[in-house]
C-alpha cells in the first residue's frame, strides 16, 4: 500500500488549528456566554466581550505577516496557540468583567494570528493540486468543534464548575499546540519530498505564471467586498436563532435550525474545496454565494407555522457560507503572484475582520425600528449580490491585465 503523502498529515495540522484557534478561541464562545452572565456580569458586559475578541483580532492582522517573516511557521503557530491555551486559563479565574475582557483579547490574538493565515500559507505550499479540498477539510474544524466540543463543554460546566470548562478547555488547546508542532514543517524541501500532485494531469497542477500585481483600485474594491463577506459572515449565523424565534418558531425549532446549519456548513465546506479544484476558484464562490442569497430569500417564507422554510433556509445558508471560509485564500492565490501571495492573503483577511466588528451591530438597528430580523437578511443578500459583482469584477479585470502582460513574458 502506498504511504499516503505528509500534506496530508499538515492538512490534519491545519484541521486542528481550526479546532482550536477558531472554535475553541471563537465560535465555542457562545456556550459559555449564558453561565458567565449567570455569575452576575451584565447581558452588556457579556456582549463586550465578544467585541473585545473581535478588535484584537483585527488588530492583530496587522502584525502576522512580519511575525511570520521574523520566525519560522512553524515556531509562530506554536507559540500563537500556546498563546490561545492561556485565554481560558485567565477566564477561569473570574471574578469580574475586566478578567474575560483579559481572556478574550488574548484568544482574539490567537484567533487573528493562528489560524485562517498561516493554514493558507501551509496548504499553498504544500499541495500543488487538490489545494481548494485540503482548505475544505481545514476549515471544516470550525464546525467539527461546534458539533464536538459544545456538549462536552456545557455538561462540564453544569455537572461541576465554569472553571472547570475552561480548565478542560486550556488543557486540550495546549495539547493540540505540542500535536501541531510535531507535525508541521514549514516546507515539504525540510523533509526532501515535492508538494502534493496527486492523480491529476499535468496541465491541471497549479502552476506559478508571471501575474501582474493588483492596482490599487483593484485592491480596494477587493477591500470592500471583504468588509462585506466578512460583515454578513458573522452577522448572520449570531442572529439565526433570534431571526427564527421572532418569526414565531419555538425555541426547539430554532435550536434544530442551528444545528442543521452547523451540519450544512461542515458538508459545505469539504464540497466547497472539492469543487473548486475543479471548476475554479471564482466560479466555485459565486455558485455558493448564489446559495446563501437563495437561502436568505427563504426567509420571505417563515411564517411561524411551515418549518420547511426554517429548515431550507438552515440548510442553504450553512452550505453557501462555506464562501467565507474556504474561498478567500484560493482567491488570492489567483489574483497574486507568488511574491505577493502573503499581502493579498493578509489584505483580505484584515478587512474581512474589520466588517466583522461593524456590520454585526446592523440587524440589531433594524430591528429596533422594525420589529423583526427578516429585513436583516434581505440585506445580507443584497450585500452579497454586491459582492458576486466585485468577484467577477476583479477576476476579469486580472484576465485583462495578464493578457496585457504575455507578450513581455
Amino acid at each position: 500500500m502506498k504511504k499516503p503523502h505528509y500534506a496530508w498529515a499538515i492538512c490534519f495540522a491545519c484541521l486542528l488549528l481550526y479546532i482550536c484557534n477558531l472554535g475553541l478561541c471563537s465560535n465555542i464562545f457562545t456556550v459559555y456566554l449564558p453561565f458567565i452572565e449567570s455569575t452576575g456580569i451584565s447581558h452588556s458586559a457579556g456582549s463586550a466581550i465578544l467585541s473585545v475578541r473581535a478588535i484584537f483580532s483585527f488588530a492583530t492582522t496587522f502584525f502576522i505577516d512580519a511575525l511570520y517573516r521574523k520566525i519560522s511557521l512553524r515556531k509562530g503557530i506554536f507559540i500563537v496557540s500556546l498563546l490561545g491555551a492561556f485565554a481560558p486559563l485567565i477566564m477561569s479565574i473570574g471574578g469580574n468583567a475586566w478578567i474575560y475582557y483579559l481572556g478574550s483579547a488574548v484568544a482574539g490574538v490567537a484567533y487573528g494570528a493562528g489560524c485562517v493565515y498561516p493554514s493558507a500559507i501551509l496548504i499553498n505550499k504544500w499541495f500543488g493540486t487538490s489545494t481548494g479540498l485540503a482548505l475544505g477539510i481545514c476549515s471544516a474544524g470550525s464546525g467539527i468543534c461546534s458539533m464536538l466540543f459544545s456538549p462536552i463543554i456545557s455538561n462540564i460546566a453544569v455537572r461541576f464548575s465554569l472553571r472547570s470548562a475552561f480548565l478542560f478547555q486550556a488543557a486540550t488547546m495546549a495539547l493540540c499546540a505540542v500535536i501541531v508542532f510535531v507535525i508541521i514543517r514549514d516546507t515539504p524541501e525540510e523533509i526532501g519530498i515535492s508538494p502534493y500532485i496527486g492523480r491529476a494531469k499535468v496541465e491541471k497542477v497549479r502552476k506559478e505564471s508571471a501575474k501582474p500585481e493588483l492596482t490599487a483600485a483593484m485592491l480596494g474594491w477587493l477591500a470592500f467586498m471583504m468588509l462585506l463577506n466578512g460583515g454578513t459572515g458573522v452577522a448572520f449565523s449570531g442572529h439565526l436563532s433570534v431571526l427564527t424565534v421572532t418569526c414565531g418558531y419555538t425555541q426547539n425549532i430554532a435550536a434544530a435550525c442551528v444545528s442543521l446549519f452547523g451540519l450544512a456548513l461542515i458538508i459545505g465546506k469539504l464540497c466547497a474545496g472539492y469543487i473548486a479544484d475543479h471548476i475554479g476558484a471564482c466560479k466555485c464562490g459565486a455558485l455558493l454565494i448564489c446559495i446563501f442569497i437563495v437561502g436568505c430569500l427563504f426567509s420571505l417564507g417563515m411564517d411561524g407555522q411551515s418549518v420547511f422554510w426554517c429548515y431550507a433556509l438552515a440548510v442553504f445558508l450553512g452550505f453557501g457560507a462555506a464562501v467565507y471560509n474556504v474561498c478567500p485564500a484560493l482567491w488570492a492565490s489567483d489574483l497574486s503572484s507568488s511574491n505577493s501571495y502573503r499581502k493579498t492573503l493578509k489584505w483580505l483577511q484584515l478587512f474581512y475582520n474589520l466588517g466583522g466588528i461593524l456590520i454585526p451591530t446592523i440587524p440589531g438597528m433594524i430591528a429596533d425600528r422594525t420589529g423583526e430580523y427578516r429585513s436583516s437578511y434581505l440585506t445580507f443578500a443584497v450585500m452579497m449580490c454586491i459582492s458576486l459583482l466585485i468577484l467577477i469584477h476583479s477576476y476579469h479585470r486580472q484576465r485583462v491585465l495578464q493578457r496585457n502582460i504575455m507578450p513581455e513574458t
